[in-house]
């Protein structure tokens, strides 16, 4: 059996705790508004100075919404706050045998975003950190975007007009895995027993 390596692409931010969700919200629906290759309808997000467009879809929403309350807790829990979660984008493949064919997911790529959180007391050093968060979420929207549309060789071909071609899944490592061994267990798992939109 042929292992297909998908392409990785990691981000890193520091965020002030109070705009953690608002600050994950916008990188995951970034990532997702540029590859998810449906009909999709758009809306804008204003994040601090910032406006981006982001995917309006209940369904999307509610994923991202129930992911980003896993990744606080995980954050909240952690001494370091310090938190990772990660995209994974899929390719159905179909094999066909004599009598019988089975599918299977393979994963294309991933992003590997890592979240250092901080909370800072008195309002000065406040200030200077959402300041410091604007100009780093603004650079990191410009590398996403320069990403998506520099990096498409890996994308695999469209197959299909139904919905979606390629299904995802936004992923919290547990405490003992790291970033490796998470996208490995998630490659090795069946996607059918994960939940892939």
């Amino acid at each position: 059996m042929t292992h297909y390596q998908p392409v990785m692409f990691p981000v890193e931010l520091t965020v002030e705790r109070f705009y953690l969700k608002d600050a994950l919200r916008a990188i995951l629906h970034t990532v997702l508004f540029h590859r998810v290759f449906a009909n999709i309808k758009p809306k804008d997000m204003d994040i601090l100075e910032l406006t981006i467009p982001i995917i309006d879809d209940p369904e999307v929403d509610k994923l991202v919404d129930e992911k980003i309350a896993a990744f606080v807790k995980v954050v909240d829990a952690n001494p370091q706050s310090k938190g990772q979660i990660g995209i994974m984008f899929y390719e159905k493949r179909t094999k066909r045998a004599w009598f019988s064919s089975t599918s299977s997911e393979v994963c294309w790529e991933q992003w590997a975003i890592t979240i250092n959180v901080v909370t800072n007391i008195n309002d000065k050093d406040k200030q200077r950190s959402i300041k410091n968060m604007e100009k780093a979420l603004s650079s990191l929207f410009l590398s996403i975007l320069r990403t998506v549309n520099e990096r498409k060789d890996h994308i695999p071909p469209i197959t299909t007009s139904d919905g979606n071609p390629f299904p995802y899944q936004i992923v919290i490592p547990t405490a003992s895995d790291t970033w490796g061994s998470m996208f490995k267990r998630m490659l090795d798992t069946s996607a059918s027993s994960s939940p892939i939109i």
